[in-house]
């Protein structure tokens, strides 16, 4: 966007936000920091976040260990578009734990 348009947005917004009566709308405020049954949102993102790097890296070692088995065996000097496929992945897979580390720091 633009900074025209932004700058329209924003004298518009404030206005969007006035009822027909005057009145304006509440905002839906924070996310409670516990879940009904009293637990930690927190705590739960974190177990969920370490459950998902734990299987992400589960098949980072799989497909490496496959991509170097085909390295090996392959006698020319070139690799084929199903190896660099691989790799792709697992530097996908890789780029997805390490957002997930970082963000439990």
């Amino acid at each position: 966007m633009t900074r025209r348009w932004i700058a329209l947005l924003a004298l518009v917004a404030p206005a969007a936000a006035q009822r027909r009566d005057g009145s304006f709308r509440r905002s839906p405020g924070r996310i409670p920091e516990t879940l009904p049954d009293g637990r930690s949102r927190a705590l739960i993102t974190l177990k969920n976040d370490a459950d998902k790097s734990r299987t992400d890296m589960a098949r980072v070692v799989e497909l490496a260990t496959e991509l170097q088995r085909e390295i090996e065996k392959n006698e020319f000097h070139t690799v084929d578009l199903g190896s660099v496929r691989k790799a792709e992945e697992i530097l996908k897979l890789v780029r997805r734990v390490k957002a997930r580390l970082s963000r439990q720091q």
